[in-house]
């Protein structure tokens, strides 16, 4: 992918795993991880403020979707960085859960 600094997340059997690249001297700090998401602090330079970055996959399993959905919040608790996250949330899989 020709990044040169990255933090993975083993798959788990055959299928999942994550992935977060960047290029550049940019200070991350990785805060936590799991199958469903991987948590950084990054800092561009040392003049500019730090601020956090969550990569976020959701859960395809209807079962599974609360959980993945509980974990957003639980992250974002005691936190004053701004803070993007991305990712596929796999929301909507199918057309029949479309509302």
């Amino acid at each position: 992918m020709r990044f040169f600094n990255g933090i993975e997340v083993s798959a788990e059997g055959s299928r999942g795993g994550l992935s977060l690249g960047w290029n550049g001297s940019h200070l991350v700090r990785l805060k936590s991880f799991s199958k469903n998401h991987i948590d950084v602090e990054v800092q561009e330079d040392e003049s500019k403020p730090r601020w956090r970055f969550t990569g976020f996959y959701g859960a395809t399993d209807f079962r599974n979707k609360g959980e993945t959905w509980a974990l957003l919040p639980r992250l974002g608790e005691n936190n004053s960085l701004p803070w993007m996250v991305g990712g596929d949330f796999n929301e909507i899989l199918y057309t029949n859960e479309k509302k």
